[in-house]
This record gives structure tokens, C-alpha cells and sequence, in this order.
């Protein structure tokens, strides 16, 4: 796929990410604002390099490292211009599996077709609602700090076929081990969930090419697909709705 193909695909899927305030989980997480209440997404911005030069980008996208496991937790797909960038990253409160103390931020973008993830990472800030980064971008380490992870996205369904509402939780399994976790949030055209699930390199017992199983809610879904753990751009797999059981 060109870069001029690839923008619309890309745009897109990631636009589900674009979320209003979707309250997840109203415990703390240990980040906290001036107030001290829970924050439920921090704005990190700094100046990024590609093999040491300003980078120039339409994409830049953010991952949660916490716990092994991955998961896309931007609010929004930026572009960067001559280095500069400005990202929002969501917390947990917004999105399952997103950003509370302990947690890392690792960036992606595009050089030509390869995705890139930034060689370091960003410890989630213990206090207030912002971070400085300068992320560096390597064309010889395409992988950067991220694991290889299978990347999954859809609408979500009940067992009568009504869609389910932002909020809504999924989690990845093989056999008996969680290998991913996300949750359902809004667009102003698409309700689904975008799901990156890790292998043994992360968590033992997330095994290549093992059997995924998905909770949605706690309850099982219909549905089941494979760890390939691919380095496939988003969308390049097409839409996986998931079904409760």
C-alpha cells in the first residue's frame, strides 16, 4: 500500500480513538492533577528525531507498556512538523489497560511504509496531566521498545446483535493467560475497539500462533482468531467483530 493509499485506511481506523471523557473505572490509579484527583489523560509533547534528524510525519500514534502487555491508548493521531509534536494519551480511566503509575508510553509513526516505535519509552508521570519526551525513531530498529503484538479492531455486539456501548471491556486470551486488553470507545462514525495482543517475549504463555480467546464484559465471546504476532500496519488484517456468547 502507497503512503498516499495508506493515510485514509490509517485515519480511519484510528479515528475510533478519537474519545470524548469515557469514565472506565473510577478508582485510582496513582496519577494525579494539581487537585490531586485521578487524571484521565496526560498531553506529552517534546521533539522527535529519525535517525537523528527533525522528524516530518502525518501519523504519530502512542502504545501503554504496563504489566507486559500493549495497548493503544491515543486520543488522537497527530502529525509532527520539523520534530515538534503534541499527543494525548489516555489513563486508565478512559481506556482499559491505559496509562496509571507504573506504566510506560512508547510513540509510533510512519517512515515510507514501516511502522516505527520510538527506541525508548516514557514512565506515565506520578503527578500532574503532562510529560515532556523526545522520542527517537530508528529505520534499523523498526521495533523499537514495543514487542511484536497482534493488532485486532471492530464493533462489538451482544448476543442479540446490538451494538455495545463505549466502556465496554475486552480481553484477549490464550488458554487461561491474558495476552491483551482494551475497551470499547467513540468516534463520530465508527463505536469499536482497537486490541494489541502480546506473545511469550512479554508474558509466558501468550504463545505465537496460539489460540485467542476474547471476554467481553467477563462473558465469552463467539468469536476466536490466532497470535500471529505480524508486523502488519493497522487495518491491514480489516475489521474482527467480536459477538457475547
Amino acid at each position: 500500500m502507497s503512503s498516499a493509499a495508506r493515510r485514509p485506511a490509517v485515519r480511519s481506523l484510528w479515528s475510533l480513538l478519537l474519545v470524548g471523557c469515557i469514565v472506565a473505572s473510577a478508582c485510582d490509579d496513582g496519577s494525579a492533577g494539581a487537585a490531586g484527583k485521578p487524571v484521565d489523560r496526560i498531553t506529552v509533547r517534546g521533539t522527535a528525531t529519525l535517525d537523528g534528524a527533525p522528524l516530518d510525519a502525518d501519523f504519530l500514534g502512542a502504545v501503554v507498556r504496563r504489566d507486559g502487555l500493549i495497548t493503544p491508548c491515543q486520543s488522537g493521531i497527530p502529525g509532527v512538523d520539523r520534530g515538534r509534536y503534541v499527543i494525548t494519551v489516555l489513563a486508565r480511566q478512559a481506556g482499559s489497560g491505559c496509562g496509571r503509575r507504573g506504566a510506560e508510553v512508547v510513540l509510533w509513526t510512519f517512515a515510507g511504509d514501516t511502522k516505527l516505535y520510538s527506541t525508548a519509552s516514557l514512565p506515565w508521570p506520578r503527578r500532574g496531566r503532562g510529560a515532556h519526551f523526545d522520542p527517537q525513531f530508528a529505520t534499523a530498529m523498526p521495533g523499537g521498545a514495543a514487542p511484536a503484538v497482534t493488532e485486532l479492531s471492530g464493533e462489538v455486539f451482544d448476543r442479540d446483535g446490538r451494538r455495545l456501548p463505549p466502556g465496554t471491556r475486552i480481553e484477549a486470551l490464550i488458554g487461561n493467560t491474558r495476552c491483551g486488553v482494551a475497551s470499547v470507545r467513540r468516534s463520530e462514525t465508527f463505536v469499536g475497539y482497537v486490541l494489541a495482543v502480546v506473545g511469550p517475549q512479554s508474558i509466558n504463555g501468550c504463545t505465537q500462533d496460539g489460540q485467542i480467546t476474547f471476554l467481553i464484559d467477563g462473558r465469552p465471546a463467539t468469536e476466536t482468531s490466532v497470535n500471529r504476532l505480524t508486523a502488519a500496519e493497522p487495518g491491514s488484517g480489516g475489521s474482527f467483530r467480536l459477538t457475547q456468547s
